[in-house]
């Protein structure tokens, strides 16, 4: 029988066990397994205290699937691609559930670092690997990246069920604010069928929510036996218009007569800014005293209820409000802050100077400030928070006060560093891959040269001959690849001098012309006379257009053309080489400027990244566009100084 296991699935109301079944794994052939046992025990010591113990031993049994699965992998050889994707999918559910179980973040970082090391340890030992074994070393590399890719699985489930939970959780406190509003709140889509009441139209009109959702205006008029808004209001509303109108309270008569109601009505815009609905809002009569007194509760409750810090200053930038949020990003309640000048405060919990910081400059300029990240450290606390705000102004457009939005990015930040750590230990899977490749090939050449010499196969008479024609052009292959490998990965600073561009231009030409000469392929430069000197590492720049050159002409047909076109585009100076040959499949055109990409048979992949690594050093930019059967354009954008 096939081996299989159960999993946590996450619904809306809770956790429910659903049965899913792995094929060609035998799961009881690793229960012996010391390594993965041993690292099992150490995770109920972490997770016994989030996870029930049937849920825990079915996780158990998905680990000791993944490293069986892994086995076999390491046993056959055979690499399915579509059999992983169960594991993955168990993860991001795994993180799902123990997220909502409030596993903090570090702990589960840990625990996955601690999984990979464990994963290689396990096929270290059980299969004794040699590192540096041409097939050993590719299958370490393919189940690194497995790995890698079922923790980073894990993180991103961790992080959609905190998304989930923000979610509903604003769901929940928008209904609750609306609920608590001493006025009825009606809101109706574009065909005019309610969606939501609030408790106080409930209220008036006598009905439950489920007896009025998805009714029309005109059935709600028939339940009700009474008008709601004129029709010609409600046409203006959905044309984008906001309409306010006073009408009598027929539900509230007294001794003094009929009562007067003030009512609203606001389009709803979704994001392509159409109309999509409308909110009728139907104001209680009651005294301006009562009203004040009840906006300032409202208002007080809406500020508690974000999931933003928000601090409201007056026009001495004194702190005149502090919502619940903002006392939970920086640890400082609300009577210890209120009444104080945010200079001051600033000064108090973090020791430093804020008078002369940009922030405190567009406040008292009275300019609005968007996305402005700061690490601060209170209370020794390190917080990264993002601040947006808005001057508060009068009727004459003067500021009177500011607000400020807060936003913690804290562990946002964790979670991106964690899994850019997992995407560079893949990048290095990959950089290894292809140097192995590389100088696979020369390391052999050289490899059999030297075991044909000390078996006495090699003369004594020709080892100076192959030595020259063979032993040192492969060994400056190896050298070179090398060479060029660190260019891509730690690239020199450019030497630069000021050049007259016509000059360099005149130069490449004479270093490509016999190349072109030699292939049958017509050059022609097309350049203005007036084109402004630049800034340049001569001989960085030269290997680029060397680089693209070489490209251009292994894939132009004798007879064919090569154009080298040079303009002025608003403060650049644009390069272009325009080749006549097949041009770049549209699969590959993602990856040529990734190392060791190359669909060339003695090619070793790094010319374009060296190319676009020396255009960044210039500040400038290379771009590609290419058209099947038609060619290719490498466009080369270089700033200058006017």
């Amino acid at each position: 029988m096939d081996a299989g296991f159960f999993i946590a699935q996450p619904l809306q109301e809770g956790f429910e066990m659903q049965h899913v079944k792995f094929n060609r794994v035998n799961s009881s052939n690793l229960e012996g397994n010391i390594v993965v046992e041993s690292i099992l025990k150490i995770f109920w010591k972490d997770l016994g205290a989030y996870l029930q113990e049937d849920e825990y031993q079915m996780y158990a049994q998905h680990i000791r699937e993944l490293v069986g699965y892994v086995d076999e992998f390491v046993t056959t050889g055979e690499r399915n691609e579509l059999a992983w994707e169960p594991f993955f999918d168990h993860g991001s559910k795994y993180g799902y559930l123990v997220a909502s179980r409030d596993l903090p973040l570090e702990i589960l970082l840990d625990m996955g670092n601690m999984f990979s090391e464990s994963i290689l340890n396990h096929v270290f030992h059980t299969h004794q690997l040699k590192f540096y074994e041409r097939e050993a070393f590719g299958k370490i590399l393919y189940i690194t990246s497995k790995i890698n890719t079922y923790s980073n699985q894990v993180v991103l489930g961790f992080q959609r069920w905190q998304d989930d939970s923000r979610n509903t959780l604003h769901d929940e406190r928008r209904n609750q604010v609306l609920n608590r509003l001493p006025f009825s709140i009606v809101v109706y889509d574009e065909h005019g069928r309610l969606q939501f009441a609030n408790t106080q139209a409930l209220d008036h009109s006598r009905m439950r929510l489920e007896e009025v959702v998805g009714k029309t205006r005109d059935e709600l008029r028939a339940l009700d036996n009474r008008s709601t808004e004129p029709e010609n209001m409600f046409r203006k509303v959905m044309s984008g218009e906001r309409v306010r109108w006073r009408a009598a309270d027929t539900n509230n008569v007294s001794d003094e007569g009929m009562y007067q109601v003030d009512k609203e009505m606001i389009p709803l815009f979704d994001e392509s800014g159409q109309v999509n609905g409308s909110v009728t809002i139907v104001y209680s009569p009651i005294s301006e005293k009562e009203r004040l007194y009840n906006l300032h509760k409202q208002f007080s409750f809406v500020l508690n209820s974000m999931n933003s810090g928000l601090l409201i200053l007056n026009q001495d930038f004194s702190l005149t409000s502090y919502n619940k949020k903002a006392e939970d990003v920086f640890g400082l309640a609300a009577e210890q802050v209120l009444g104080s000048s945010l200079l001051e405060l600033y000064t108090r919990f973090t020791e430093k100077d804020m008078s002369n910081s940009k922030l405190y400059s567009s406040m008292k300029r009275g300019l609005p400030i968007r996305d402005r990240e700061y690490s601060i450290m209170i209370n020794g606390r390190t917080l990264t928070i993002r601040i947006d705000g808005n001057p508060i102004k009068n009727s004459q457009g003067v500021p009177v006060g500011y607000i400020l939005i807060i936003d913690d990015q804290t562990e946002l930040l964790a979670m991106r560093e964690a899994m850019m750590r997992n995407e560079k230990f893949a990048l290095i899977g990959q950089f290894a891959a292809g140097i192995a490749h590389e100088i696979r090939n020369p390391l052999t050449t050289v490899f059999g040269f030297l075991q044909l010499f000390a078996s006495r196969a090699v003369q004594p008479d020709n080892f100076h001959d192959l030595t020259v024609k063979l032993l040192i052009p492969e060994l400056d292959r190896a050298n070179t690849i090398l060479s060029d490998f660190l260019m891509v990965s730690r690239p020199q600073a450019p030497q630069r001098q000021l050049v007259i561009t016509e000059t360099f231009m005149a130069d490449v030409l004479r270093l490509v012309e016999s190349e072109a000469n030699l292939r049958g392929v017509m050059l022609e430069v097309e350049a203005p006379s007036d084109l402004p000197s630049l800034n340049l590492d001569v001989q960085q720049m030269k290997q680029v257009f060397l680089n693209l050159c070489k490209n251009a002409f292994d894939v132009t047909p004798p007879g064919g053309k090569l154009v080298l076109r040079v303009k002025v585009e608003n403060s650049d100076v644009q390069f272009e080489v325009i080749d006549e040959g097949p041009g770049i499949l549209a699969e590959d055109l993602s990856h040529i400027f990734e190392p060791f990409y190359t669909t060339k048979e003695h090619g070793t992949g790094l010319g374009l990244p060296i190319s676009h690594r020396i255009i960044e050093g210039h500040g400038g930019m290379l771009t590609v566009r290419s058209t099947e059967g038609v060619g290719t354009t490498f466009s080369i954008g270089i700033p200058f100084t006017p």
